[in-house]
């Protein structure tokens, strides 16, 4: 009996030792990667650069040079090429993005054979059935793509009906002209829409209404264009996109997520005022306390809510102190009604108070003098009535600043939210808006920098209906460093006293994007502790001219100690 009693108490003390004891190997094995023999820029002034970077899981653990590094389960011999932090990209439209590079890019087309290839490829993309819309044709017709202005065109082409109907007998087509002034659409969506057009032609309220009857997209066009887009990230080195798309995105970048397929770091802005009390509801708020951060996690984070005090300068809507030079008749026009509130100022500065209270963090469109002047008053309102904090508030492009206003951005904090390739497209056609003096105070990245802003770089991707902005970074840092157009004019550079440095643009496009989303302690730089988000590129930036930027590639990049993309595969 006692010898029974003794194996019963054997028995129970070898399970619960099994219980207890600590996990296999295998189920605690880490993932560990080591990227050596190459030439790393950190961003990290403990380490500025090194030759090495060992990464366990998702974190980078150790960095070095020479050749004592740690074995790793993976390697990946960089060959002496340029490795640097992760890009994050403070300013992309991923929704319009992806539809963009799924669907279909007329903005450079102003001829028929152009639009028919255009059509036939996108019609081989998509599946049978799906809408082709939008396009923005004849973008570059009024000027030129990489034009430093001086040689505006009038629009004169005009496609036809009978250009499409024969290649598109499965995929509705309704495309649009870049200014929205008419769309070309073919039988089976004029079928749809109950129009009538010989030449396919719609214009006005008839356009207007037609493109509200266009069937939204299902949830898989939606996941597919997402994972293209994720796709063009990775290709050109971008770990974290900072996006302000509709809200059934967010859906998508979860599912992706639970799925392990989200390959780009999500930080998601709606842009609607009247999304404050669902945001205070999701608790889509900044986490605020002696070291603020992000609601969230590391792959999908929230705290931030755009909105807009002004329009554009294409059309003239952007808010300034003087009348556009060439036009004074619409001086000072605001965005339009489409925008909430963008005509009831006393409204604006109430929910902006209201969102800042509740504990969210502010992004505000800003093109014009006088609409960032007001931003700033408004901002020295919230300190007055909500307290002072480090509020990081952002002036979403900061585009053009009153020579009186750049003192107003020392020790504030404030993030000039600029995407850079503005002044590289943008140049063709601003002094013909607003003069050569005001365009002093443009696109001025030194003087907000010597100012003490902080500068957070990014694409704008994909653009407007006017301009493709590239997702690649590197068209960015071009364009800060020499600020000229992508055939390399002026020379000088358009008001080159306004170039920054290129360790300069590579911190805002990095770190200063990070520093803008309270994210600083985890991305942007180098370091132990930081998450595994770095770019490999085959050429040295540091060792070549910008000139030659603009045709290097990206051969590795790394997520959360991942290979998301490699050239190489």
């Amino acid at each position: 009996m006692k010898s029974l009693k003794f194996f019963f108490l054997l028995c129970f003390w070898v399970i619960f030792q099994g219980c207890n004891a600590p996990e296999s190997k295998e189920s605690t094995s880490v993932s560990s990667l080591l990227l050596y023999n190459g030439k790393i820029w950190t961003g990290s002034k403990a380490m500025p650069k090194a030759s090495w970077v060992y990464i366990e899981n998702d974190k980078i653990k150790d960095l070095g040079n020479g050749d004592n590094y740690p074995s790793a389960d993976k390697k990946i011999d960089l060959k002496g090429r340029l490795t640097l932090p992760g890009f994050n990209d403070s300013h992309v439209h991923f929704a319009q993005a992806g539809a963009l590079l799924l669907g279909i890019n007329l903005l450079d087309v102003n001829d028929d054979e152009l639009l028919v290839e255009r059509i036939k490829k996108t019609t081989q993309r998509l599946p049978k059935g799906s809408w082709i819309t939008r396009g923005d044709w004849g973008a570059y017709e009024a000027w030129n793509a990489g034009s430093e202005g001086g040689d505006t065109k009038k629009a004169a082409w005009q496609p036809h009906i009978s250009l499409i109907d024969d290649i598109t007998p499965e995929h509705p087509v309704l495309i649009t002209k870049y200014d929205r002034s008419e769309g070309l659409a073919n039988s089976l969506a004029l079928d749809y829409l109950g129009i009538e057009a010989d030449d396919g032609i719609l214009k006005g309220e008839i356009l207007a209404e037609a493109l509200k009857q266009v069937p939204e997209s299902s949830f898989e066009r939606k996941l597919a264009e997402a994972k293209r887009g994720l796709a063009e990230c990775a290709k050109w080195g971008v770990t974290t996109v900072q996006d302000m798309s509709p809200l059934d995105r967010v859906d998508i970048y979860q599912y992706l997520k639970d799925r392990d397929s989200l390959i780009t770091r999500i930080n998601f802005s709606p842009s609607r005022l009247s999304e404050i009390g669902n945001m205070v509801a999701k608790r889509w708020v900044i986490n605020w306390g002696d070291n603020p951060s992000p609601s969230g996690d590391d792959w999908i984070s929230f705290g931030t809510l755009k909105s807009h005090i002004d329009g554009i300068m294409g059309g003239r809507t952007a808010r300034f102190f003087e009348p556009y030079n060439d036009n004074s008749v619409e001086k000072r026009f605001w965005r339009g009604g489409w925008r909430e509130f963008s005509q009831d100022m006393p409204e604006f500065k109430r929910l902006l108070m209201e969102a800042d209270e509740e504990g969210i963090q502010l992004r505000v469109h800003a093109i014009g003098d006088e609409a960032n002047s007001i931003l700033l008053d408004i901002l020295d309102t919230l300190d007055a009535v909500n307290g002072t904090r480090d509020r990081r508030f952002r002036l979403v492009h900061a585009q053009v600043i009153a020579e009186k206003d750049f003192a107003r951005f020392g020790g504030k904090n404030i993030i000039a939210e600029v995407q850079p390739y503005h002044v590289t497209d943008d140049m063709r056609w601003m002094e013909e808006r607003i003069g050569h003096e005001r365009c002093r105070g443009a696109y001025a990245f030194k003087t907000l920098e010597d100012a003490g802003c902080k500068l957070a770089f990014g694409s704008d991707w994909p653009g407007t209906n006017a301009s493709y902005y590239p997702i690649n970074p590197l068209y960015g840092l071009y364009a800060a460093v020499t600020r000229q157009t992508i055939g390399g004019m002026p020379e000088s550079g358009w008001f080159p006293e306004q170039r920054i440095a290129l360790e300069s643009a590579i911190r805002a496009y990095t770190k200063g994007s990070a520093f803008a989303t309270f994210e600083e302690d985890i991305k942007g730089t180098l370091a132990p502790g930081m998450l595994a988000d770095l770019a490999v590129l085959d050429t040295d930036l540091f060792e070549t001219e910008p000139s030659a930027w603009l045709n290097a590639n990206f051969d590795y990049t790394v997520v959360g100690g991942k290979v998301v993309y490699s050239r190489e595969e």
